[in-house]
């Protein structure tokens, strides 16, 4: 693993805004690339964070997860004529997950659709796609830019998922339905007072978890 001393071009990847305090909690520093960014792969053992997800809860840098803002008055003919699902029933406030395929009908990636607003949209995936996506949005007044730093994002899954985000001042979530998300503010007095997040239920898939969530903050 590279130390910060060393120059820049010999440390070609990415650091997430919660790349030191992620190290420093690491028992074995265990990092992999992801997306242009170095992540955590394993911060104690595998045996461990699977228990812990089963039964407690686990955290998850996502913070190299690519999203994409979607925008203008076509954003949703042409997210519906990208992917597999119908998005029209998609309210501001909800999240969809949905496929997307070239036009051959092979299946090119998957990932999840917010809806932010009227004609707006954030979609979320693991690899880059903008090329695919500002090709098949010709003839569509649509805008569609890469987001991905700008936006720092956490996975907090397990049973005990929403008890520890409320004990940590997010109250309220727990009022939020599955596929929804809604914006939080950390209240004062505690380690992060004012910074504000959004927070979606049930966007991950693990088995048996009761909430699974995942916080976005602008960085």
């Amino acid at each position: 693993m590279l130390t910060e001393s060393e120059p820049h071009y010999r440390q070609p990847l990415l650091k997430t805004p919660f790349h030191e305090r992620a190290r420093a909690l690491s028992q074995i520093d265990s990092f992999i690339p992801w997306s242009g960014y170095t992540t955590v792969d394993v911060f104690t053992s595998v045996e461990q964070e699977y228990f812990a997800i089963r039964n407690a809860s686990s955290l998850y840098d996502l913070t190299p997860m690519v999203k994409y803002r979607i925008a203008g008055a076509d954003a949703l003919r042409f997210l519906n004529r990208l992917a597999t699902r119908d998005l029209s029933k998609l309210r501001a406030g909800r999240v969809a997950y949905t496929v997307w395929c070239n036009d051959a009908g092979h299946l090119i990636d998957d990932g999840t659709v917010f809806c932010l607003g009227p004609n707006e949209y954030r979609l979320c995936t693991a690899e880059r796609q903008l090329d695919w996506l500002r090709a098949s949005a010709i003839g569509f007044e649509v805008e569609i830019r890469d987001v991905t730093d700008e936006i720092a994002a956490l996975a907090v899954q397990g049973p005990t998922s929403c008890k520890l985000l409320k004990t940590v001042g997010l109250q309220g979530i727990e009022s939020l339905k599955p596929f929804e998300h809604g914006a939080f503010a950390m209240p004062a007095g505690t380690a992060a007072p004012g910074v504000k997040c959004k927070l979606a239920t049930g966007t991950f898939f693990s088995v048996e978890v009761v909430l699974k969530g995942a916080v976005w903050s602008s960085r």
